[in-house]
């Protein structure tokens, strides 16, 4: 018997262990990960050979990918951009851009029931004399969805963002609207843009090219994205890269504000931003996420979802000759991001994605080391008062015994960590037995080991164990 002492802090995360979404033979390029109805995650991405591959959840597991474009033509898929993904409930839609580029088309597809049928493609730059790129989703809250993309001269000049929304969920789409211009310059035409949409806001996130200073900028529109009558440059750092960045802005609107996270320069590194803009009276207040934190390198890639509460922000960076996919998360988005963030993977990975809904954290990630979309889950709780000592039971391992279990009622995550702080995840049966966690003995070295467990109700215990 070990009597355990529960700890608290503002907003805890417990996470599961992480797993691939599927083989390595279905490729890893730019995952991409929303949520159905029931808050059951789908993922998109894309493969070497402009394959992409879409796959929902199926209770325990994902269920096997289904390529969800052309048969015998190639998308554009790489790790900075590639097919995406929008969901409003039951609705669903992807999009892609077809190759080459110079002649074939963008096209989106539908599905009303969650994922498991879709229509056939509906092309959205039908008749256009340009070249089209890089198309991304969203949808409103009536489920209409809105994609952005980018428009070239034939020559691949005078590049541009252009937005269109859809009256019909996604049977048609409406003709395209100018929605960079007000920035007085072409775009980054290498860095995907964020239409983001909420009543009749309509804002297109974008990196702009004003001479080699690639800042992030904003094209708002009060109607819907009928119009964009105001441009607003979000990003006030001087960041003139040497090499195209690849890499764009990410939005989210709550009320009146428009929440933006992006990757810009500082000093010698790049880090991610936060802005913050009033649609109403256009202040921006714009922060480091993080600031320089000792060791890393650079910060890219940025994500950020939520339901308006609680909120998480997710991206990769570099430490020493390693990648780390790191997440920041807030219970109360009304109080900020704190300091501190968490660390969901480390290794070789290039880009990342959050979803959040139902009490749970979903990120994914392309993976270097296993080649495949790599997915993690997490449970967040609200900060909660103390409560009296709870006494965990633990079964004490007899010789010859492969593995211990910790029994609790209610366990929704568990962790093992060491003497030097290294936390291992624990075999958790939840939610099939949410009651007991096992722990693999065969690998264990004598030792003190600090067992960690979290509880439905946003309790978190933990207890010292001996292994001799």
């Amino acid at each position: 018997m070990l009597i355990a002492l529960p700890v608290f802090s503002q907003s805890v995360i417990g996470w599961q262990a992480p797993y691939p979404v599927a083989h390595k033979m279905y490729g890893n390029l730019h995952p991409r990960i929303k949520l159905d109805k029931h808050n059951d995650p789908m993922v998109l991405w894309g493969d070497e050979n402009g394959k992409a591959w879409f796959a929902r959840w199926g209770g325990e597991s994902f269920a096997q990918p289904v390529n969800i474009g052309p048969v015998s033509t190639p998308v554009f898929a790489s790790s900075w951009a590639g097919p995406d993904l929008a969901a409003h409930g039951d609705s669903v839609y992807i999009t892609y851009k077809e190759l080459p580029e110079e002649k074939n088309h963008i096209y989106v597809r539908h599905s009303y029931d969650g994922g498991t049928n879709f229509s056939a493609p509906v092309m959205v730059d039908k008749g256009e004399e340009f070249i089209t790129r890089f198309p991304v989703l969203t949808a409103d809250e009536n489920g209409n969805p809105f994609i952005s993309y980018m428009k070239l001269t034939k020559g691949y000049d005078a590049a541009r963002y252009v937005m269109a929304g859809s009256p019909d969920m996604g049977e048609s789409f409406l003709k395209d609207t100018a929605a960079s211009i007000l920035s007085g310059n072409t775009v980054c035409d290498c860095s995907p843009a964020a239409p983001v949409v909420s009543g009749n806001a309509a804002v297109l996130l974008y990196r702009n090219n004003s001479g080699g200073l690639r800042n992030i900028w904003g094209g708002v529109s009060v109607n819907g994205g009928g119009s964009f009558s105001k441009g607003l440059q979000l990003d006030s750092a001087a960041y003139y890269p040497a090499t195209c960045p690849a890499s764009g802005p990410h939005g989210v609107i709550v009320g009146d504000t428009l929440y933006t996270v992006y990757m810009s320069g500082y000093r010698e590194n790049s880090i991610i931003y936060l802005t913050k803009l009033s649609l109403s009276t256009q202040a921006i207040i714009t922060q480091p996420l993080t600031g320089e934190v000792t060791g890393v390198v650079s910060q890219n890639f940025p994500r950020i979802s939520g339901n308006g509460i609680a909120e998480a922000i997710v991206w990769t960076q570099t430490v020493g000759g390693n990648n780390q996919v790191s997440l920041s998360f807030t219970d109360e988005l009304t109080k900020g991001f704190p300091a501190a963030y968490d660390t969901v993977a480390e290794g070789v990975m290039i880009n990342a994605d959050v979803a959040i809904g139902g009490g749970y954290i979903y990120v994914v990630w392309e993976d270097h080391v296993t080649r495949t979309v790599m997915f993690r889950r997490g449970v967040y709780y609200r900060k909660k008062a103390a409560v009296e000592n709870t006494t965990i039971f633990i079964n004490q391992p007899q010789k010859g015994q492969k593995h211990f279990s910790v029994v609790m009622p209610g366990i929704v995550s568990c962790a093992l960590i060491d003497a030097t702080g290294g936390q291992q995840e624990l075999d958790l049966s939840y939610p099939k037995n949410n009651d007991v966690c096992k722990v693999d003995l065969e690998d264990m070295e004598p030792g003190t080991y600090t067992v960690k467990l979290w509880d439905k109700d946003g309790r978190v215990y933990t207890a010292q164990l001996e292994i001799k």
